[in-house]
């Protein structure tokens, strides 16, 4: 049963990372059919965000009341459902009106899932896990761009994709009675923590934000970079929607290769190489005159950087509030990611409409820069 329920997150860890990328890919065609600035995908991105963060903050509830079985199986059916009424939207308003309840599948089961592994399994699992959510990133690119490159249209690949959520639904429907089962073997008597007592934690605040710098960072570049290359360095629009994918190519590389020396390293060490690498890459792209391979390595390594950090600092979360309190805070943490996937990259829009697009490398590293400076907090707290 164990290694079965790991299979069967990994393969839900697939499924998590398929809309997070799609829609970076697929904008650079969206927002010519709707006839909007090209900045707008911000405002789809802070209602998205907004749901996972309404359903991360409420996970810890959610789930005591459901279990994480039938978190898992409704989760999953909700972004099915909302991701072909993406394929189905007839106008930018439709759009921004699926994007919430697109976000609310998101959180819980993300919540769920990370606190699961965080406490039941060794850190390379969880660097393995979200490797696997790096392979859904890299997909979502790959089908949008090929429906694309062969004359089809964008609302083919959010069908696609949706077709296989619908399929996933189907087999996690079959397993809740295994998580069920599993919830009777590691049942214990926990405390409950109160968010007034979590937050007074020494780390909490400074791991709080470190959650929201990081995925300001990863959500700015998923949602843009395509457009960036498309924009900035004049590559062919169904090469930049396929090019979209090499950050998350990176970050999938950086995961595996951290669960191969997690256990070596640790999760600190992990998360400073990592924001190390990053901050090089982006530094790198700042240089003018990049292009050709150069430019799609320094993308790629970018990602690298960022594989390793998100996963680490999940795990560590039972470090900070203790096994009681995990659960509460990586609901909000990823609450926390999400309002940073929420008001940042919505930001960027703004600033793409009225300056440029080119500014891309230069904000991103301000946020890794931040990211830098939390994580330092921590480690010295713990």
């Amino acid at each position: 049963m164990y290694f079965l329920l790991l299979i069967l997150i990994y393969i839900a860890f697939i499924s998590l990372g398929l809309p997070d990328s799609v829609l970076g890919a697929a904008w650079p065609s969206m927002y010519r059919s709707f006839g909007v600035p090209e900045g707008s995908a911000g405002i789809i991105t802070m209602l998205m965000y907004s749901g996972t963060m309404i359903s991360s903050m409420a996970s810890d509830w959610v789930i005591r009341k459901l279990g994480t079985g039938y978190v898992l199986v409704l989760s999953v059916a909700l972004t099915a459902i909302t991701m072909l009424g993406f394929s189905m939207a007839e106008n930018f308003t439709m759009l921004c009106l699926i994007a919430l309840p697109y976000g609310l599948g998101g959180g819980c089961v993300d919540a769920s899932l990370n606190n699961y592994v965080a406490t039941h399994y060794k850190a390379r699992h969880m660097n393995f896990l979200h490797c696997f959510w790096g392979i859904g990133t890299i997909i979502s690119p790959l089908v949008m761009g090929a429906f694309i490159e062969n004359g089809g249209v964008w609302t083919q690949g959010y069908r696609a994709i949706a077709i296989f959520q619908f399929i996933l639904v189907a087999v996690l429907l079959f397993s809740v009675p295994l998580w069920k089962r599993d919830s009777n073997d590691h049942q214990e008597e926990k405390s409950p923590v109160s968010f007034r007592n979590l937050i007074s934690m020494p780390g909490v605040k400074a791991s709080l934000t470190a959650f929201f710098s990081y995925c300001a960072l990863e959500t700015t570049m998923g949602l843009w970079t395509s457009t960036y290359l498309s924009e900035v360095k004049g590559i062919d629009l169904a090469m930049a929607t396929k090019c979209g994918m090499l950050f998350y190519i990176g970050i999938a590389s950086g995961r595996f290769i951290s669960g191969l020396i997690s256990e070596k390293l640790g999760d600190m060490k992990l998360i400073g190489i990592g924001i190390s690498v990053t901050i090089l890459a982006l530094c790198a792209l700042l240089i003018p005159g990049t292009g050709g391979p150069m430019l799609y390595s320094l993308i790629i390594l970018a990602g690298m950087g960022c594989g390793p950090i998100f996963p680490s600092m999940v795990h560590n979360s039972p470090e900070i509030s203790g096994p009681d309190g995990s659960q509460m805070l990586i609901g909000f943490q990823l609450a926390m990611a999400s309002a940073g996937s929420i008001t940042i990259p919505a930001m960027f829009g703004i600033i793409v409409n009225r300056i440029s697009i080119a500014l891309m490398p230069c904000f991103s590293l301000i946020f890794a820069l931040i990211l830098l400076a939390m994580v330092l907090k921590i480690s010295r707290r713990h």
